[in-house]
């Protein structure tokens, strides 16, 4: 590692995880005002890409060129986030009452306007990573490489999403010795509102990628090469997710729930780590940065449409321990990547040369 990127290292650092413990102390503030903190989750997912952003934009190297345009409005947009939390805190609004299918519903004011502002970058930054050029794609790490192999790698996320979801209700239906989970799992599918915003999806994608090509920017293109090349790819992968899930520790405690922290933060752990190792072996086999960006996007979605909602029945819930084992044992079905063999130290070039295919 030379100077350079060292020292772009330590700007993705202060701002991935130096914002990040900053925004948490305010988030604190904002928790015991009893407000919603929704607008702070979403602006956090926007720090890890800005720490690479700003990495190559302030240390930058001979000749590098970058799609300054695309860097330049999440930057921005990421700035009018931590702004918006901000408001949050000092500017009180009673949230918006609307109709949703039929059922009352409420949003949050500044979660409606962060949403909004996610909305106008995802479709700013589409344009402009898709019009400045293919070489400069490809010196950004943002080409689209190995179609084939990545629409095959999401179906194959989707299918194990499913079948971890399946395998939990089923798991914790043995442990109560009844039926309820699985009789929820069915009632929220059997609900058309939940398959409309499913069939919704691929079209929201794009009006709201921004903030999972936040997070991915900064996991998957960034930080996971680094950590392999230090410790090796089983347990790089293995530590970035640890490293991903410590990160989450605000949320964990603040917003997914504000009375089993602890259980939620070792939960998000096992997540994070049986998560990662899938994500960073589909990124290692095509090297396409959006490949764990849609995945991602997919595995929020899919968990807020099967927890019966909107993104906002995630937060507010309460768990039980029995959950983490549980937790654990269905995510085998993810944990078990990290045994394929571009994970192995000697396929050293099998997961990295693919051809470019850009449509």
């Amino acid at each position: 590692m030379d100077s350079v990127d060292k020292k772009r290292l330590w700007i993705f650092l202060a701002v991935a995880y130096g914002l990040t413990a900053l925004m948490y102390l305010l988030m604190i503030i904002g928790l015991k005002n009893g407000q919603d903190l929704t607008v702070f989750v979403n602006a956090q997912m926007m720090y890890p890409a800005a720490g690479v952003i700003l990495g190559k934009i302030l240390v930058r190297r001979e000749g590098e060129r970058l799609p300054m345009g695309g860097y330049i409005t999440f930057l921005i947009i990421a700035a009018v986030m931590v702004l918006l939390s901000l408001l949050s805190l000092v500017i009180k609004l009673d949230p918006i009452e609307y109709d949703m299918m039929g059922t009352k519903t409420t949003m949050d004011v500044w979660s409606m306007v962060s949403q909004y502002s996610l909305i106008i970058g995802s479709v700013i930054m589409y344009i402009l990573f898709w019009t400045c050029g293919r070489q400069i794609r490809e010196n950004a790490g943002l080409a689209r490489r190995n179609i084939k192999m990545s629409i095959i790698l999401v179906a194959v996320f989707v299918a194990l999403f499913l079948g971890r979801e399946f395998l939990n209700v089923t798991l914790t239906d043995a442990y109560y010795g009844n039926h309820d989970a699985l009789e929820q799992l069915t009632g929220v599918v059997s609900n058309i509102a939940i398959w409309i915003n499913v069939a919704a999806l691929p079209f929201n994608y794009f009006l709201v990628f921004i903030a999972f090509f936040g997070e991915e920017y900064g996991w998957r293109y960034y930080l996971q090469p680094i950590m392999q090349n230090k410790f090796g790819k089983r347990l790089g992968v293995l530590l970035l997710g640890l490293v991903w899930g410590v990160w989450h520790i605000g949320a964990d405690f603040m917003f997914y729930t504000k009375t089993d922290g602890p259980i939620v933060f070792v939960g998000q752990l096992i997540t994070c780590v049986t998560v990662g190792i899938f994500f960073g072996y589909a990124y290692m086999k095509t090297q396409n940065i959006w490949v764990p960006v849609i995945m991602h996007f997919i595995n929020n979605q899919l968990a807020a449409l099967l927890a019966g909602g909107t993104a906002d029945a995630l937060q507010g819930q309460s768990y039980n321990w029995i959950d983490v084992p549980i937790s654990l044992v269905s995510s085998i079905v993810l944990a078990l990547f990290i045994f394929m063999p571009v994970y192995s130290s000697r396929s050293k070039e099998k997961g990295t040369e693919v051809q470019t295919i850009e449509s």
